[in-house]
Protein backbone atom coordinates (compact mmCIF):
# COMPACT_ATOMS: atom_id res chain seq x y z
CA UNK A 1 0.00 0.00 0.00
CA UNK A 2 1.02 3.45 -0.55
CA UNK A 3 1.94 6.16 1.66
CA UNK A 4 -0.05 9.24 2.19
CA UNK A 5 1.79 11.87 1.46
CA UNK A 6 1.18 14.67 3.65
CA UNK A 7 -0.80 17.85 2.72
CA UNK A 8 1.07 20.95 1.34
CA UNK A 9 0.83 23.94 2.90
CA UNK A 10 0.46 25.75 -0.58
CA UNK A 11 -0.01 24.24 -4.58
CA UNK A 12 0.91 26.52 -7.39
CA UNK A 13 -2.13 26.78 -10.07
CA UNK A 14 -0.16 24.71 -12.48
CA UNK A 15 -0.31 21.84 -10.40
CA UNK A 16 -4.18 22.23 -8.84
CA UNK A 17 -4.83 22.40 -12.19
CA UNK A 18 -2.81 18.99 -13.64
CA UNK A 19 -4.50 17.72 -10.27
CA UNK A 20 -8.08 18.73 -11.70
CA UNK A 21 -7.75 17.18 -15.60
CA UNK A 22 -5.83 13.69 -13.74
CA UNK A 23 -8.61 13.26 -11.52
CA UNK A 24 -12.09 10.51 -11.41
CA UNK A 25 -15.35 12.36 -12.08
CA UNK A 26 -16.84 12.47 -8.67
CA UNK A 27 -20.62 10.43 -9.16
CA UNK A 28 -22.30 11.42 -6.01
CA UNK A 29 -23.65 14.60 -7.24
CA UNK A 30 -24.46 13.89 -10.26
CA UNK A 31 -28.49 13.74 -10.40
CA UNK A 32 -28.58 9.80 -12.65
CA UNK A 33 -26.62 8.51 -9.29
CA UNK A 34 -29.29 9.71 -6.95
CA UNK A 35 -32.26 8.78 -8.82
CA UNK A 36 -30.34 5.08 -9.12
CA UNK A 37 -30.03 5.65 -5.47
CA UNK A 38 -33.45 6.58 -4.37
CA UNK A 39 -35.07 3.97 -6.92
CA UNK A 40 -32.60 1.37 -4.66
CA UNK A 41 -33.80 2.81 -1.72
CA UNK A 42 -37.93 2.29 -2.65
CA UNK A 43 -36.96 -1.00 -4.31
CA UNK A 44 -35.19 -2.19 -0.60
CA UNK A 45 -38.65 -0.30 1.00
CA UNK A 46 -41.10 -2.53 -1.17
CA UNK A 47 -39.15 -5.65 -0.30
CA UNK A 48 -39.35 -5.01 3.42
CA UNK A 49 -43.01 -4.56 3.25
CA UNK A 50 -43.37 -7.64 1.63
CA UNK A 51 -40.96 -9.69 3.64
CA UNK A 52 -42.80 -7.89 6.87
CA UNK A 53 -46.48 -9.06 5.56
CA UNK A 54 -44.98 -12.51 4.12
CA UNK A 55 -43.79 -13.41 7.94
CA UNK A 56 -46.57 -12.36 9.35
CA UNK A 57 -48.80 -14.58 7.33
CA UNK A 58 -46.95 -17.45 8.37
CA UNK A 59 -46.70 -16.38 12.02
CA UNK A 60 -50.66 -16.30 12.11
CA UNK A 61 -50.37 -19.80 9.86
CA UNK A 62 -48.27 -21.79 12.11
CA UNK A 63 -50.65 -20.10 15.71
CA UNK A 64 -53.89 -21.41 13.03
CA UNK A 65 -52.31 -24.98 12.50
CA UNK A 66 -50.58 -25.24 16.07
CA UNK A 67 -52.24 -28.21 16.96
CA UNK A 68 -52.55 -29.89 14.00
CA UNK A 69 -48.66 -29.15 13.29
CA UNK A 70 -47.88 -31.00 17.00
CA UNK A 71 -49.82 -33.95 15.79
CA UNK A 72 -47.93 -34.82 12.60
CA UNK A 73 -44.44 -33.55 13.27
CA UNK A 74 -41.52 -35.11 15.03
CA UNK A 75 -39.89 -33.37 17.81
CA UNK A 76 -37.39 -32.21 16.13
CA UNK A 77 -39.53 -30.48 13.36
CA UNK A 78 -40.95 -28.61 16.07
CA UNK A 79 -37.92 -27.39 17.50
CA UNK A 80 -36.84 -26.14 14.09
CA UNK A 81 -40.10 -24.60 13.74
CA UNK A 82 -40.55 -23.20 17.05
CA UNK A 83 -37.03 -21.45 16.62
CA UNK A 84 -37.97 -20.51 12.98
CA UNK A 85 -40.74 -18.76 14.75
CA UNK A 86 -38.82 -17.11 17.92
CA UNK A 87 -36.60 -15.74 14.84
CA UNK A 88 -39.01 -14.46 12.62
CA UNK A 89 -40.66 -12.39 15.63
CA UNK A 90 -37.10 -11.09 16.50
CA UNK A 91 -37.00 -9.88 12.92
CA UNK A 92 -39.86 -7.94 12.92
CA UNK A 93 -39.23 -6.67 16.32
CA UNK A 94 -35.97 -5.61 14.80
CA UNK A 95 -37.82 -4.22 11.81
CA UNK A 96 -40.18 -1.72 13.93
CA UNK A 97 -37.56 -0.36 16.12
CA UNK A 98 -35.44 0.14 13.03
CA UNK A 99 -38.35 2.09 11.84
CA UNK A 100 -38.79 4.15 15.09
CA UNK A 101 -34.94 5.74 13.75
CA UNK A 102 -35.90 6.90 10.79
Amino acid sequence: MSEILPVPESISYKKLNSLLTDAKPDLTGSSSYCQGSIDKEESFQRLVVNWSSASKDLLDSLGEFENSIVKSKGSRSLLALGAMEAHIKMALQALKASEKED
